[in-house]
């Protein structure tokens, strides 16, 4: 019988097909193990996915798919070709797939239907169901020409890797020691990776074939080398002169293209496989934004970074690099490593997010008690990663970086129960949560450590070499506090006398510490942003305090008026280098203006006639001493601050409080909050009829500055001028001016009075607006 009988004849018996597999193996050799379907392609998907390009091979004689849409039976155009998600190697680059469906891997528990997807995928071994609708790399093939033509152009940009390396040293040391974001070590790591990187995968690849922690580290180069320039001072520097390429262009012209070639990239590369280079590359776009002036800017910056990072998952522990069982030592001491360099990075985010919040007004993006965040470990700085374990920086060990970084959290964190007590208005429903706040802030000011005191520091660190920083450090982390029970105590200082007095110490706690911290500054140093808020916030609030008050604190008011005129000294020092400085100087003047007609000349003489140095027949010694002692017996720092200027004030002045009946606590009560017309010498000087001054929101000047457009406007049209000294003969600082007669003429010397006015595009019912209906002559 003819064994080639065709089947359909049915006359014949019919025998069963032969087990033996005859079909010629298409697949490649890793997916035919595997039991895979393969698409053919050369390395195919699936070995893309595993990471396992190179071994990708099949049989002689295999066909191999030439058009990336006909790969494989069933499979869709734009196939995800990206690893998954894999928090053992410290990268967390978010899978193509994951990103297109919208769903988060960083979510946590996987309560989502990304989550239910993957959980079904693992079930059976049969195509992945989180793979359909994935937009892969054949259907990209044109973009990504287009991508890996741009990509290359753009950095192109960088400057010679001599120059590279001196900006990165300047970064290092001058600024990355103030959050300590950037772990140096592996920062200059992966720069040795990328010059070693071929020319020809630029040109061949593009950033697709580029690893995605390397892919993005260029975007991150580009805002360290805009951030370094920034801190040039001499224009004609040799080291970096040859960068300009253009007649009369500066340094901050050139970091302005080098940040914005970094945000090109960023854009260019999209939210696919983002990592932590992409998160600490915005984060220091932020940071340049605000040394820049441009603050609205830099906030919405800090928001995306902190969305980048929860979409890599630094905001949980879960997605830290952990050891796994198979690692060597080094290998799990590297990846521990990362996982401390990525908790230091969501605080770093945390603190700015939420002191940038309380400084402008604005509502923050994270509220970090609804995060387990683990904290970084106090340790000290490895010279190898890999070959040193974690352990806690010892008392004899010198402090680092992330030691100050540490404390200013912990410094920052009452910051978040303070906003949350604010939206309860000028009368919370509890006074006593007020106290509380205060009570726990001074306990934190106790518990400050020695190496970052003011009064009587550890010095003993401060000639290391590594420890640079901290006689920098040292003026600035006070400030924190200070700010702290400012704004505590801000949405009250209208309708509460002992909220008035606790805020308008912390200001000339915060201007002292701001004294210091100017003193210790190279002029190219004047960008640095924390000069400037602390000092115009706690200016603004100590004037409008003794402008709308201005009876009340005379015991402070010496202090505060030489405070005063350092601090305009400094904006106008920095007013060539900060556009922040020199916008608010209209704002000064137009305070002094105010400042000097509500505390009136003829009370200024009569407190201390012709200097602050009152006459001993109308001082004495225990009323002097009493005079600088707070409500709780402690010494305000600012009152002992000025050896120069003699605190002292007569013992026939009285200070008054509020018309309206004063509680114990010191609030006030009654709908009209109205001081009566006794508190100011000027008859001229009088609130508006019925005037209620629970009816003004807080203070919040930075953000006015930043969002309303606020600045002080000359009655004669004229732009008030930068540069000039408030009370000449003073610019040495010294007490020796003075003051008194310099409150007879106006901001800058002018021989005749102009008046000031402020403008902007705050609401009736600012502060700005109440004093702008008070005659400024």
């Amino acid at each position: 019988m003819d064994e080639t009988t065709p089947p359909n004849d049915t006359s014949q018996p019919i025998k069963p097909p032969p087990r033996k597999r005859r079909r010629v193996v298409i697949s490649c050799l890793d997916c035919h193990k595997r039991k895979q379907k393969c698409d053919r392609k050369l390395p195919c998907t699936n070995c893309v996915s595993r990471g396992k390009q190179s071994s990708c091979r099949y049989e002689t004689g295999a066909p191999i798919s030439k058009d990336g849409g006909e790969g494989r039976k069933g499979s869709q155009p734009g196939e995800d070709v990206s690893p998954p998600l894999d928090g053992a190697n410290g990268e967390g680059h978010i899978p193509i797939k994951a990103v297109d469906f919208g769903y988060s891997n960083s979510s946590g528990n996987g309560a989502n239907t990304l989550g239910f997807l993957k959980k079904i995928e693992g079930a059976g071994s049969g195509e992945p169901l989180s793979s359909v609708g994935g937009v892969g790399e054949a259907a990209q093939e044109g973009e990504h020409f287009g991508s890996r033509e741009r990509y290359k152009s753009l950095v192109r940009h960088l400057p010679a890797r001599t120059f590279v390396e001196q900006l990165v040293d300047i970064y290092l040391r001058e600024f990355n020691w103030m959050y300590y974001a950037i772990h140096e070590a592996e920062f200059l790591e992966q720069l040795e990776m990328w010059y070693q990187l071929p020319f020809h995968l630029l040109s061949n690849a593009g950033p697709q074939g580029i690893d995605p922690t390397l892919r993005s580290f260029p975007a991150l180069l580009f805002q360290v080398l805009a951030t370094s320039l920034l801190a040039v001072s001499d224009e004609n520097d040799p080291r970096f002169v040859s960068l300009k390429y253009a007649g009369n262009m500066t340094f901050e012209d050139l970091a302005l293209e080098y940040s914005e070639t970094g945000v090109a990239i960023l854009t260019l590369l999209g939210k696919r496989q983002m990592t932590v280079p992409t998160v600490l590359a915005g984060w220091v776009r932020a940071a340049f934004l605000k040394y820049t002036g441009q603050v609205t800017e830099a906030w919405h910056q800090v928001g995306t970074a902190i969305r980048d990072a929860q979409e890599i998952g630094l905001h949980r522990d879960q997605f830290d690099p952990q050891p796994g069982p198979n690692d060597s030592t080094e290998q799990a001491l590297d990846a521990m490593w990362k996982a401390q360099s990525r908790r230091k990075i969501w605080m770093v985010l945390v603190m700015w997010d939420l002191h940038t919040g309380a400084v402008l007004g604005r509502p923050t993006s994270v509220d970090m008690r609804t995060f387990k965040r683990s904290s970084p470990i106090d340790a000290p700085i490895p010279f190898d990663r890999r070959k040193t374990p974690i352990f806690v920086r010892g008392e004899n060990d010198p402090p680092t970086p992330l030691t100050r970084g540490l404390w200013a959290f912990e410094c920052l964190r009452p910051l978040r129960d303070i906003l949350d007590l604010e939206k309860e208005g000028p009368f919370p429903k509890d006074f006593s949560k007020v106290e509380k706040l205060h009570q726990e802030l001074l306990e934190l000011q106790e518990r400050t450590p020695p190496e970052f005191r003011l009064e009587n520091p550890d010095t003993r660190f401060d000639s290391f070499p590594e420890c640079h920083w901290i006689t920098l450090a040292r003026p600035t982390l006070p400030q924190l506090i200070s700010f702290n029970f400012m704004a505590l105590h801000r949405p009250y200082i209208f309708t509460r006398a002992s909220s008035r007095h606790e805020a308008l110490k912390a200001s000339l706690d915060m201007l002292e510490a701001q004294s210091i911290h100017f003193k210790g500054l190279d002029p190219e140093q004047y960008k640095t942003f924390s000069l400037f808020f602390g000092t115009f916030d706690a200016i603004v609030m100590m004037a409008s305090i003794y402008i709308l008050f201005p009876k009340e604190h005379p015991e402070l008011l010496n202090n505060a008026l030489q405070h005063f005129q350092w601090g305009v000294e400094r904006f106008e020092a920095m007013a060539d280098r900060n556009r922040l400085a020199a916008a608010a100087l209209g704002v000064l003047n137009a305070i002094y203006i105010r400042l000097k007609k509500a505390i009136g000349h003829g009370f200024l003489n009569k407190l201390c006639p012709r200097s602050f140095t009152c006459p001993k027949e109308l001082c004495q010694t225990d009323q002097q001493d009493d005079a600088t002692k707070s409500s709780d017996g402690q010494t305000s720092i600012a009152a002992e601050s000025s050896p120069a200027v003699t605190q002292s004030h007569p013992a026939s002045v009285t200070p008054k409080t509020e018309s309206p009946a004063v509680h114990t606590d010191g609030s006030s009560s009654g709908t009209g909050l109205t001081p009566g017309a006794e508190l100011f010498p000027a008859p001229d000087w009088s609130f508006p009829t019925n005037f209620d001054f629970s009816s003004l929101p807080p203070m919040y000047p930075m953000g006015d500055v930043a969002y309303n457009d606020l600045t002080g406007i000359r009655d004669d049209g004229i732009p008030p001028s930068a540069g000039i000294g408030v009370w000449q003969g003073a610019a040495d600082g010294s007490a020796s001016a003075d003051l008194v007669n310099s409150l007879s003429r106006p901001i800058g010397g002018e021989q005749s009075e102009v008046g000031y006015n402020f403008g902007g595009e705050f609401g009736n019912d600012t502060i700005w607006n109440l004093l702008n209906q008070f005659p400024p002559h």
